[in-house]
């Protein structure tokens, strides 16, 4: 590929590899793809262009999520394209090589209603019959492949009516050249005729200029190693601009602008589907000749989506919980009237009824955490959640205290006195079993106030495995699972179970030694 800096007196009448990039850039952007991939021939025909590609893609704000080169190994270079989840593949290659990255796409699925290939098709007519050889996929599967690709090209003849240069429409000249050269299938013919009509503007553009500075100098007298006409032509063919057979005929920086064939592969054959403008930079879609899509009715997206489903309880579950949750509250409390109501009854009397008292309040409180415990920011918010974790400690933590505190504590004092039996059996009053339980109670509040002030709670989210969508194939669902978290959870969860733990072990040791 040449620049204007190395090749200065070099005018391409063709466009250049550099007006493909426009096209496929637009063609993105039509169709509101902005994540994509490339795969590219390691050549300077190709690998030039593709460097220009992608800066224009980054200019368009289109993420590159990978770029593949080959020399003469495709497996890896197609592999990592769909490992990396790509798309929508732009290629560069010439057609020696299209028939067989098409079949190594095939034999790894980079193919299909997910997939579209956008590439540069200048290639001969039917191409994809001639380089079947030393392919290991047939014509049926290559097809398959195929199937839908789109391809920039250039323009043989322009499309519209506009009066060329010549005073003769792309429509008759092209009469005339079928007439004069019958079954011709050169498609640079029209590029060759506007590139006659180039020169001649030019020169008469020339002949003009030294006509104007007053040189004596004519066309008759050009060498082609003076310098100034060098510049003469330069400026010349830089300022020139007509209506060609081709389309548009100018230049920047001495490449060509003009029109730009879009094309697809439709049931075994390339079918004309728009063009584009590269002076304009419009892209025109034909009405007629619809883009179709792999069997689909929409263009396929650019990359998996990715829903974050929040994992909630479900609500019906929740309800049931809650329902039960409440009905152990209304009966612990109906219990604790009882227990109140007939205090002084002798079998109620016996079994303590004040540290009763607490066992019910400590139920009651238990079985609110678990009411608190199914709640979650689905059912509240996400701003209110740390509260929430607040409240799930303070009410599980001192109802579990007041209940099993309680509990473990007449065991305490009936296995005291069934150990002692010259002990007093009224000799450890009920104020000692308050204060016993009023201890670990005051050993809760110490620990969760000293947790609360040094490390908070806050809401903590994790993800879970990827599942497909069940109603949409191109989408995948993460379950997103959110839980109370704090910095020092592990040494404040350590010493609140060390010591919880002693009083479980303790009430069971009571009441087994009571068994036996």
């Amino acid at each position: 590929m040449y620049t204007v800096e190395n090749y200065p007196n070099f005018f391409q009448v063709i466009p250049s590899e550099n007006a493909f990039n426009s096209a496929q850039v637009a063609l993105l952007k039509h169709f509101n793809w902005s994540r994509v991939g490339t795969l590219y021939q390691s050549t300077p025909r190709y690998a030039l262009p593709h460097s220009k590609l992608l800066s224009d893609l980054e200019s368009a704000k289109i993420e590159i999520a990978a770029q593949q080169g080959f020399v003469d190994e495709l497996e890896s270079a197609i592999s990592k394209l769909k490992e990396k989840d790509v798309r929508i593949i732009l290629g560069k290659f010439e057609e020696q090589w299209a028939s067989k990255v098409f079949c190594e796409a095939y034999k790894v699925g980079l193919y299909g209603k997910k997939y579209q290939w956008i590439i540069v098709g200048m290639y001969d007519y039917d191409w994809w019959k001639k380089h079947s050889d030393n392919l290991t996929c047939n014509q049926s599967q290559l097809g398959e492949a195929m199937e839908g690709y789109l391809a920039t090209d250039i323009l043989s003849l322009s499309s519209t009516e506009d009066i060329t240069v010549s005073g003769l429409t792309s429509a008759q000249y092209e009469a005339q050249y079928k007439q004069r050269y019958g079954g011709s299938t050169n498609r640079f013919h029209g590029y060759a005729y506007d590139g006659i009509w180039l020169i001649a503007l030019a020169i008469q553009m020339v002949k003009r200029k030294l006509i104007a500075i007053g040189s004596s100098r004519t066309v008759e007298m050009f060498e082609y190693r003076d310098p100034l006409w060098g510049t003469l032509f330069r400026e010349a063919f830089k300022q020139t601009s007509f209506i060609g057979v081709t389309g548009p005929v100018s230049f920047t920086r001495n490449e060509r602008r003009g029109f730009i064939l879009l094309k697809q592969y439709q049931n075994g054959t390339e079918v004309k589907v728009g063009e584009y403008d590269t002076l304009t930079h419009r892209l025109k879609l034909r009405k007629d000749a619809r883009i179709s899509w792999h069997g689909a009715n929409h263009p396929p997206v650019d990359r998996t989506l990715i829903v974050i489903q929040p994992s909630r309880v479900r609500f019906t579950i929740y309800a049931v919980i809650v329902t039960f949750a409440l009905l152990g509250i209304i009966m612990a409390s109906i219990f604790l009237v009882i227990n109140i109501r007939f205090r002084n009854q002798r079998y109620i009397k016996m079994s303590s009824p004040y540290m009763n008292n607490i066992i019910i309040v400590g139920c009651m409180l238990t079985y609110t955490s678990v009411i608190l415990l199914g709640l979650d920011s689905g059912l509240t918010s996400e701003e209110s959640f740390p509260y929430i974790c607040t409240a799930r400690a303070w009410v599980l933590m001192n109802g579990f205290t007041l209940a099993f505190g309680s509990m473990f504590s007449k065991t305490w004092r009936v296995h005291a006195i069934f150990t002692n039996i010259k002990m007093n059996k009224k000799v450890i009053q009920d104020y000692k079993l308050f204060m016993v339980v009023g201890v670990l109670v005051i050993v809760d509040v110490a620990i969760l106030t000293t947790w609360q002030v040094i490390d908070p709670f806050y809401r903590e989210t994790s993800l879970g495995t990827k599942m497909p969508s069940a109603q949409n194939e191109d989408s995948v669902v993460i379950p997103e699972l959110e839980f109370c978290k704090s910095q020092k959870m592990t040494i404040f969860l350590g010493s609140i179970y060390a010591y919880k733990g002693l009083l479980m072990v303790s009430f069971y040791l009571s009441w087994f030694y009571l068994r036996i």
